[in-house]
């Protein structure tokens, strides 16, 4: 290779890292944006508390609903052209949603925020494939790390600044910095022709994705449903049973139709079938680090929103931090070593936060999320584990399958932990608890408990993860699968 050939490979991979980067930072600005100025969004618009949640849950919903159908575009019209599609759609999804907000108009809001999610779904999936796609498997954890690192920073930063726009301007104003943003991914991931996966131009498996979208909106409203009415709810278990037999229904077809929406068959690769499980389960021990330790310390502490969202910042820190060395290990060793390191710093996490909750601790509560949040992002190799293992032409599909397991599995979690704190709580007070804050505290720490033994399960599933290499057919090497333990690669095979 001549040295213009290296410089101009460099310069590729530079902008690779930075335009994925931009990309995951423009949806953190843009959930930032949302979940900061949410109750201005309720006031503005004269609307009900259940009503101002739509505007956070349907970008979710719209998300979770082609996240998987934005992955597999991307196998077939190519990653960039996804990515762009993806940019393209939030940044009108943003602009309508700032004109709704100017002229006060909740549908016009809602609108924007469907474009948003969508746009995320076409653009999510396509990043973390690129990044396959151009860098060789011994330098993807570091690319991924590199990756996480600025995007958690502007995550962890974002809000504050949003924050201070919304209060002091106004809130659709927060708005014009994911236009911001996705104006500068749109000239990043167009500033260098990356070396590809030549598009597929086959067809597209409507049937797939219709089921795919009734099955994903059904659950995900149902399973929200039953944060409120409770799971005991009729209309809960009808939205329950009709997203589980569409679900059913799309599983039959795909495993009937030659080039399906959804390749299931990957799920016998056993890293994949791991991942997609770790993918699901660390969600669990996030929600409670995450949105329940920001109520627990307002409502149990007693601390004012300012003081919580400076807190929040402290665990995200820690993810910048863990982020490139969780990449270094997956360069050297394989993702078995971080992934496991990961819940298992999870698992150290939780028992923290299950002994401070009920002792209103605070600084057990924050060690507790800060080393949580330091596992969180030493699991995320796992999805390089899967994605190394997947045919080219199907990394698309499985990166956009993977963010829909955690959106899934996020929104279950949530459903889960909100409905058993309703019930322990209601133990507590009926046992004599002193208050309800009290009732709150012990509540919170006898579920940590339960997710402490749940993330165990899955800290054991982590272990049986194989450090293999990359299919034959790898778009970055071309180099063969190893399907035994690594040192041995065994050159022209497939998975």
């Amino acid at each position: 290779m001549t040295e213009q050939q290296s410089l101009a490979e460099t310069t590729v991979k530079r902008f690779a890292v930075l335009a994925a980067a931009a990309g995951l930072s423009t949806w953190a600005i843009d959930s930032a944006a949302t979940q900061v100025g949410l109750p201005s969004m309720q006031v503005a618009l004269g609307i009900s508390v259940t009503a101002s949640q739509w505007i956070l849950n349907i970008a979710l919903m719209v998300l979770a609903g082609f996240v998987t159908v934005g992955g597999a575009l991307g196998d077939r019209q190519g990653r960039t052209r996804v990515f762009r599609w993806g940019l393209v759609l939030i940044l009108a999804g943003a602009a309508v949603t700032f004109a709704g907000g100017l002229l006060g108009q909740f549908a016009v809001v809602l609108g924007g925020r469907a474009l948003e999610g969508l746009g995320a779904a076409f653009m999510l999936p396509a990043s973390t494939a690129l990044l396959i796609d151009v860098f060789s498997q011994q330098e993807r954890g570091g690319a991924q790390g590199r990756m996480m690192m600025i995007s958690m920073t502007v995550t962890a930063f974002a809000p504050t600044l949003l924050g201070l726009v919304i209060q002091y301007i106004s809130w659709p104003f927060a708005y014009l910095f994911v236009v911001g943003a996705a104006v500068i991914a749109f000239f990043l991931v167009g500033r260098v022709n990356y070396p590809q996966v030549k598009p597929q131009p086959t067809s597209f498996d409507y049937q797939g994705s219709l089921l795919l979208l009734l099955a994903v909106v059904l659950l995900t409203f149902g399973i929200m449903q039953a944060g409120i009415l409770g799971f005991s709810s009729p209309s809960v278990l009808l939205l329950v049973a009709g997203g589980l037999l569409a679900g059913v229904a799309l599983v039959l077809l795909s495993l009937r139709e030659d080039k399906p929406l959804i390749q299931f068959r990957l799920l016998t690769i056993r890293n994949v079938a791991i991942a997609m499980f770790v993918s699901l389960m660390r969600f669990l021990p996030n929600v409670l680090m995450g949105a329940f330790v920001a109520r627990y310390v307002q409502q149990v502490l007693g601390l004012s929103p300012t003081v919580t969202g400076l807190l929040m910042i402290v665990p995200v820190l820690a993810q910048v931090v863990a982020a490139p060395v969780a990449g270094k290990m997956l360069d050297k060793g394989g993702p078995r070593q971080p992934v496991s390191l990961g819940v298992g710093l999870l698992v150290a996490g939780l028992v923290t936060l299950a002994i401070g909750f009920p002792a209103q601790n605070l600084w057990l509560v924050i060690i507790g999320t800060v080393v949580g949040g330091a596992g969180f992002a030493f699991t995320n190799p796992v999805q390089i584990a899967a994605l190394n293992q997947t045919p080219l032409e199907q990394r698309g599909m499985l990166a956009g399958l993977m963010p829909l397991a955690g959106q899934f599995g996020t929104t279950l979690w949530v459903a889960l932990v909100t409905a058993g704190l309703g019930i322990f709580m209601a133990r507590e007070l009926a046992g004599g608890a002193e208050s309800e804050a009290a009732a709150q505290a012990s509540a919170l720490g006898t579920i940590t408990w339960i997710a402490v033994g749940v993330t165990l399960v899955t800290l054991v599933v982590s272990l049986m993860l194989r450090n293999v290499d990359a299919p034959a057919n790898d778009l970055a090497t071309g180099q063969g699968t190893q399907n035994e333990e690594r040192g041995t690669p065994k050159r022209g095979t497939t998975t």
